[in-house]
Parts: structure tokens; sequence; C-alpha cells
């Protein structure tokens, strides 16, 4: 397997970054909207982005030190 550049190491930060601010919007959305299916849809939109997460930081060699 190829070596990841530098502009390429960036862009999964990036990746990262973003990523992890959705999870939290939606784990916010998730606790504190008054409908019970706009909740559930947060709660499942969460759960992909913390698989998000735990994809892109298996990219990198877990090295982020991010806690999911």
């Amino acid at each position: 397997m190829a070596e990841i550049t530098q502009p390429e190491l960036q862009h999964l930060h990036e990746l990262i970054w973003m990523e992890a601010a959705m999870y939290e919007k939606f784990r916010y959305y998730a606790e504190t909207s008054p409908e019970s299916h706009v909740r559930k849809l947060c709660d499942q939109l969460a759960d992909r982005s913390r698989q998000h997460l735990t994809a892109l930081d298996a990219l990198l060699g877990g090295g982020t030190g991010r806690a999911h």
C-alpha cells in the first residue's frame, strides 16, 4: 500500500474534525428534540457518524487520540 502524503493526511484530519462536529450535533439534537421520530433519526445519524469516525481513525492507525 502506498504511503499517505501530507495533503492526504491533512484531508483525513479535516474529515475527522467535520465528522466529529456532526456527531456532536446529532447527539445534541437526539437529546433535546421534543419529537420521538426526530430523536430516533438523530440517534441513527450519530451512530453512523461514530462509525465513520472509527473508520477514519483506523486509516490513521488509531493515532488521533480521540475517544469515540
